[in-house]
């Protein structure tokens, strides 16, 4: 209810990335002095917290499929990263999963953002207008110029230049989370240099990808990455990034129905 007292509410949402695109979002709007109401499911350096209480008029929420949580929301722009199958001690299979993504993006009184790349999505939100991102030029927002280490590359809106991206966190599905924040600012009308600087600030959240420091001359991580096409992107992103080392995993079940149902993956 507290949403529906704000002009814009910016509503997070995907099997992945939730945590680090609202984080890229915050970074934005801080830096376009939107001053911001936002809530995380993870800790934010720049708020040293998880949440940010503002007196703008825009609250941004990390916003979970989980038990249909997200729509109990009153978003005005709703982001979908993508959809997988999770969560399958509630929803029944994948279609299921869709159906309930599909009346999420229904609910958006502005618009939505959504992945173009991801056939799940994409099957999701038929019938629904929305504004599509991804590396795909056939994107509405896609990259241009991306360099190997999918850090440094500029972002087209509409085949216009919108801004350029040098950012402190790898991977490609750190950019493809920089591509959906910076076509949500965009629908906004946030001029393109606060998301460059907004960007080029982040050095990610909490648990997502965090360096925690050095062992015996390792470097250690500690990473969310929960579901097998979280651990894939992570362990990419750290191969592509430091070629040649030896990498040692270890991984934390969570949840035990989710490790159960994906274990074959």
């Amino acid at each position: 209810e507290i949403m529906r007292s704000y002009k814009n509410a910016i509503c997070v949402s995907g099997t992945h990335g939730k945590t680090t695109t609202t984080s890229m979002l915050t970074h934005i709007l801080m830096e376009a002095n939107l001053d911001p109401t936002v809530m995380i499911g993870g800790y934010l350096p720049l708020l040293h917290a998880s949440h940010r209480v503002g007196h703008g008029d825009t609250i941004l929420l990390e916003s979970c499929e989980y038990c249909d949580s997200f729509l109990n929301f009153f978003p005005t722009l709703a982001l979908v990263l993508n959809v997988e199958e999770d969560h399958l001690d509630y929803f029944k299979d994948l279609a299921d999963i869709q159906k309930s993504f599909h009346k999420f993006a229904e609910m958006a009184t502005f618009g939505v953002v959504a992945n173009g790349d991801d056939p799940h999505t994409v099957q999701a939100l038929e019938g629904i207008d929305y504004v599509t991102f991804g590396l795909g030029e056939g994107n509405r927002i896609h990259a241009a110029n991306m360099c190997p280490d999918w850090r440094h590359f500029d972002v087209l809106c509409d085949g216009e230049y919108y801004c350029h991206l040098d950012m402190g966190v790898l991977g490609r599905h750190n950019a493809m989370n920089a591509l959906a924040a910076a076509a949500a600012a965009w629908m906004m009308g946030i001029p393109g240099q606060a998301v460059s600087q907004g960007l080029q600030s982040f050095h990610g959240a909490g648990r997502r990808m965090e360096f925690k420091g050095k062992f015996r001359g390792a470097d250690v991580y500690d990473d969310y990455a929960h579901h097998p096409d979280e651990v894939a992107a992570t362990i990419a992103a750290v191969r592509n990034a430091m070629p040649g080392r030896r990498l040692v995993l270890a991984f934390q079940p969570h949840t035990y129905s989710r490790t159960s149902a994906l274990f074959d993956d």
